[in-house]
């Protein structure tokens, strides 16, 4: 089964990190360090995705074995019973399918794009395939192991092999780059070596997708933050040279076994992205050929114009040795792809001149001190992933507000703002030893009084302190720019939670988390200031709905939420007809998509029956809010199988003369 299983310790086709992956003695004989070590989840944590998998394929593939997972997704070994051969199926996590709505037609949409690269080292994807529990797609499984699992193991890798793996990346890239489709996560995890001496790039078109549907309404990203270019940490529009700048730290990686950004938090890294330049290669790497190191370095500009201009001038630089069957580089490539197990010919890999003459690359101050952290992750339930998203997210939108660019206020801010006391400035929340962080979930003893807890503030813990307050006053002045532009207290109202909760984080010494919800809060307050100006550019002169005149035309009850639960059982009827047109006119603020969706499922589904109840509301004016949870039972056409789905969403309403009235639902 050794081309079913890339690593024993680190599996997939597709890995999304290491994740709870054990690290194996090398010296183990080949056998023993392809033997798969299963993954210890939580009890039945992975048992209903499986089980729904298995539903999907049936008939079609059968599934084998599990070969990896992750955060976002789990990758399954199966058998093509068509055309009898091996693949790989990557599951995509159910919280992705929650992200928003068109999130799935965006997904297939950029991953037929992605199906349609040919290349020797890109990954195909065979079908892109979606039944009502999982969102799915079938590729070429490619035995090998990822490349971070071999950096890992084996440290810095020799200049030759560095080149190659290079010059093919860089090849793949190119081609991608051409045809319209940019990576947007490229790292060392999603590069793989197989057992023919190549390397091959994996998860084309997905990073992309998940990115477009992120930024749309919160400022979220999805990325890895140590690879990710200056640009896409800001969420600026990406282009090839995002792609450039992430394969500059796969090479960086390569040559030195250490990563140029680190940190203890994902803004630390960020903030290295955009003002740090990394050690120079020279330094860490005497053996590396002066053109080689240039080149990696220039990879690594912070402007995307300073850096190469396509990854043709990449692989140039790179050098390409020859990788006939018999070189010595591509026999220890297979070797490493194969077993990861001795590599005793690495040494004797002679490292050769780079013929390219580089042009000078621009200059950006001088380089910093190196830190070194190790960053680990751990394997986390499907229902954290929305957590982790809004937390890279919201480190995002941190740049949006961040007082450290390059053209706004230095960091080290020593002025204090004006924000009263509820998010403490004192050291609790940040002040932790330099050399030795307490555990995360210690709770901080409060510093002795006086020049002690003075002393005890280290220029990191004045900066962080710095940043919170620079934050909060950030987050309170979108919320005020948000109300003057006449945003409704439900539109606030969710900037207004998460703010609450950066203020609790903040009392308990939790800097890094309260600095992230603090810029969560000030992306929806934001956003809730553009959906009030939106609203008021039609027609500037109406009153505002959010301030109704005292003689409403129709009062409010004393307890309208019978009402409401009225205004949601006809919605449940309008779904239980199966009719578009009922569903419209129970719901008039019907969206094209919503529309489609509907369509879609009620022509896969028979004996619709839907339960649905108001299980929170809360009211603002001639508005309301309301969570809905219930449960979709129906007879699904194609499996004749009765199916029960659980459901919960927001519903928005109004009142008015004519009664409660729905306006959105998300």
């Amino acid at each position: 089964m050794r081309s079913g299983v890339h690593d024993g310790g680190r599996r997939g086709v597709a890995p999304n990190g290491r994740e709870g992956r054990p690290v194996h003695d090398f010296r183990l004989p080949v056998a023993a360090a392809m033997t798969p070590v299963p993954p210890q989840p939580p009890p039945g944590q992975y048992n209903a995705q499986l089980d729904a998998l298995r539903q999907a394929t049936l008939g079609a593939y059968e599934i084998l074995a599990e070969l990896g997972h992750g955060g976002m997704a789990s990758v399954y070994l199966a058998h093509d019973l068509a055309l009898d051969r091996k693949v790989a199926i990557k599951v995509l996590a159910p919280a992705l399918l929650l992200m928003g709505e068109g999130m799935v037609e965006r997904f297939k949409r950029e991953a037929r794009t992605a199906a349609a690269l040919s290349h020797p080292h890109i990954i195909p994807i065979y079908a892109v395939k979606e039944d009502e529990q999982v969102l799915y797609f079938v590729m070429k499984h490619v035995p090998g192991r990822a490349l971070d699992a071999v950096i890992h193991d084996v440290g810095p890798l020799p200049i030759v092999m560095v080149q190659t793996i290079l010059a093919h990346v860089a090849d793949a890239l190119g081609y991608a780059h051409r045809h319209g489709v940019i990576h947007r996560d490229i790292k060392s995890a999603n590069i793989m070596l197989d057992e023919d001496g190549w390397a091959v790039v994996t998860d084309f078109g997905i990073a992309k997708v998940v990115q477009a549907e992120g930024l749309t309404v919160t400022g979220v990203t999805v990325g890895t933050p140590t690879y990710m270019s200056p640009e896409q940490c800001d969420a600026r529009e990406l282009t090839g040279a995002s792609d450039q700048y992430s394969l500059g730290v796969v090479a960086y990686e390569m040559l030195t076994g250490a990563l140029p950004f680190k940190g203890d938090s994902t803004m630390s890294v960020m903030y290295a992205h955009f003002n740090e330049r990394p050690r120079p290669l020279a330094e860490l790497r005497p053996d590396c050929p002066p053109n080689l190191a240039a080149g990696v370095m220039r990879m690594l500009e912070k402007d995307p114009l300073a850096r190469w201009p396509s990854m043709d001038d990449v692989g140039a630089v790179c050098g390409r040795p020859s990788l006939r069957h018999d070189d010595p580089v591509r026999a220890e490539m297979i070797s490493l792809a194969r077993a990861g197990g001795r590599w005793a010919h690495l040494d004797q890999l002679k490292t050769p001149t780079s013929p390219i003459v580089l042009s000078k690359p621009r200059v950006r101050g001088h380089p910093g001190e190196p830190t070194v952290v190790t960053v680990h992750r751990a394997a986390r339930p499907w229902w954290a992933l929305g957590a982790a998203l809004i937390a890279i997210g919201a480190g995002v939108a941190l740049w949006r507000f961040a007082p450290w660019r390059p053209s706004a206020v230095p960091v080290r801010l020593s002025v204090d703002t004006a924000a009263p006391a509820p998010v403490p400035a004192a050291p609790p929340p940040v002040a932790k030893p330099a050399q030795r962080p307490p555990p995360r979930n210690r709770v901080a003893t409060g510093p002795p009084p006086g020049a002690a807890r003075e002393s005890a503030r280290t220029p990191g813990t004045q900066r962080a302190d710095s940043l919170l307050r620079s934050l909060r006053d950030r987050a309170l002045g979108a919320m005020t720019s948000a109300i003057a532009a006449g945003a409704t207290p439900a539109e606030l109202a969710r900037g207004d939670t998460v703010f609450k909760g950066a203020e609790a984080l903040a009392a308990q010494s939790r800097g890094s988390e309260a600095m992230v919800q603090l810029a969560t809060a000030a992306s929806l307050w934001a956003e809730a200031e553009r959906q009030a100006r939106s609203r008021a550019k039609p027609d500037s002169t109406p009153q505002r709905v959010a301030e109704p005149p005292a003689a409403a035309p129709r009062p409010a009850p004393v307890d309208p939420r019978p009402d409401i639960q009225r205004v949601i059982d006809e919605y449940a009827r309008a779904l239980e007809s199966r009719d578009v047109d009922q569903v419209r006119r129970a719901y008039p603020g019907l969206t094209p998509a919503q529309q489609q969706s509907w369509t879609g499922f009620f022509e896969s589904v028979r004996n619709l029956k839907a339960g649905l109840t108001v299980t929170a509301v809360r009211f603002a004016g001639v508005t309301a809010e309301a969570i809905v949870s219930g449960v979709y039972e129906y007879d699904n056409a194609g499996t004749g199988r009765v199916e029960r789905r659980p459901v919960t969403f927001r519903a928005s309403l109004a009142v008015d003369s004519a009664g409660w009235r729905l306006t959105t639902i998300r």
